[in-house]
């Protein structure tokens, strides 16, 4: 199952880099710069082809892959420069440049409105409340539920799921229709769609869903299927308390123990910063009961697939904007092609559409990457061509080849925290499920 795992893996990668390299290479030949090699991959040639003009290959490495234009390395200038990079006007050059991330965009995009058109299957709470938030207003118009309350119906609309909820709740006059201890009960209550969501809370357990890669929760050997029973000694009876204790403490790390079928065991667990809203985190997710088939249109579809590509594009800016501004975390949230392997893993058990979700969210991450200012990269190239255009006259050949080392070195130093991070999570890992092991075998 690994091999074949490993074998999707890099052929999703294979298809993400074809992509991104034909934008290139169409756009490089639609200026009429003439293309030396097309190249999946890096290093030695495994096989290939030559075509009219253009060598294709696939190469040893499968990281990435490359266009070989005439002229494109700025020491490459020669007296007939016809059907060069270089010769071409700094706009050109930019849309030559911009044209791969471009392409990776369309396709995550596609990929997308596809996954859409499948229809999607997710997981939900239950329909039955967990915890009604108290207020201080006087008159609160939600005191009619209970923790415990099955809900039937709202509105005269069956419900399926939790989320169900939410598209029946009206503001202003609502109809419920719950089962309280085997009785149906019917209440025609007034009050708005912003407090039934803020407010009422679905019911919950402690029991994992998800463990995510390269958080510390992943590290210390936790599993789907875990159940937290206590939090620094205090015990917990739903993700709400959970939660909170986790959230709220003061200290740098919590202690945490643990139900798995062969027993109990304890772990002292590290939070982590969530780049994107400053919230500690310990990296995992609930399990939860209800499986949903929620099937769109074609034009639904398109809608939220196109919503969901720009969430994802904005997300991925927020969040190197966050990392910049706080470049400590950074070394926390690198992750390289092991890590990409195991959440891969993990998006597979979830079936196709959740496969294609996530190559399509790969594909906006090499985008958002290769658009970096950095030399070497297209955000580099695109950089060299505003600078072009302001001066009015190019960098010199000297400061280019200087720039392109930097970035070069620059991109060296990311690959070796990135590798370097991924075995590191995999012996910490590894070393804890041992370490659990061993404590539960001591305590039987």
């Amino acid at each position: 199952m690994d091999l074949i795992q490993i074998i999707g893996v890099l052929t999703a990668l294979c298809v993400l880099v074809t992509v991104h390299e034909g934008g290139h290479f169409l756009a490089a030949r639609w200026f009429g710069v003439f293309v030396e090699k097309f190249s999946i991959g890096f290093g030695p040639k495994l096989l290939g082809f030559k075509g009219k003009e253009t060598e294709y290959v696939i190469s040893l490495i499968p990281l990435g892959g490359y266009v070989k234009m005439r002229g494109e390395n700025p020491d490459e200038i020669e007296d007939d420069n016809t059907g060069s990079f270089i010769a071409l006007v700094w706009w050109k050059r930019m849309v030559v440049a911009f044209a791969g991330p471009l392409a990776n965009l369309f396709l995550a995009l596609l990929i997308l409105i596809i996954t859409f058109t499948m229809g999607k299957d997710y997981e939900d709470y239950g329909n039955v409340v967990g915890q009604v938030k108290t207020t201080t207003e006087q008159l609160d118009n939600l005191a009619f539920l209970q923790s415990g309350d099955e809900l039937l119906e709202i509105n005269n609309n069956e419900l399926l799921s939790w989320t169900d909820s939410y598209k029946y709740i009206e503001n202003g006059d609502n109809s419920i229709l719950l089962k309280r201890g085997g009785e149906e009960l019917i209440f025609q209550e007034r009050f708005s769609y912003i407090d039934w969501l803020d407010r009422v809370l679905p019911q919950t357990t402690t029991v994992i869903g998800e463990v995510s890669p390269g958080l510390p929760a992943y590290n210390a050997g936790l599993m789907e299927g875990d159940k937290i029973i206590s939090v620094d000694g205090q015990k917990v009876n739903n993700w709400y308390e959970m939660r909170d204790l986790i959230i709220g403490t003061e200290n740098k790390s919590v202690e945490i123990s643990i139900e798995r079928e062969d027993g109990i065991f304890t772990r002292n667990i590290d939070l982590q910063e969530n780049v994107l809203d400053g919230s500690r985190v310990i990296g995992i997710t609930q399990k939860l009961p209800m499986k949903v088939h929620e099937s769109y249109g074609i034009f639904e579809s398109i809608k939220y697939g196109s919503i969901t590509t720009a969430n994802y594009v904005i997300v991925n800016y927020v969040g190197l904007y966050k990392l910049f501004m706080k470049p400590a975390e950074l070394k926390n949230n690198i992750g390289g092609p092991v890590l990409m392997y195991t959440m891969s893993k993990q998006t597979a058990k979830r079936g196709w559409n959740s496969i294609l979700t996530f190559v399509a969210l790969i594909s906006i991450v090499l985008m958002v990457m290769n658009l970096l200012p950095i030399p070497i990269l297209d955000g580099g190239m695109i950089f060299f061509c505003l600078i072009e255009a302001f001066r009015k006259k190019a960098l010199s050949i000297k400061t280019q080849i200087t720039l392109q080392k930097i970035g070069f070195s620059m991109l060296m130093i990311m690959m070796f925290f990135a590798f370097s991070n991924d075995f590191m999570r995999i012996f910490q890992r590894n070393t804890s499920i041992n370490s659990q092991q061993e404590e539960l075998m001591e305590k039987r």
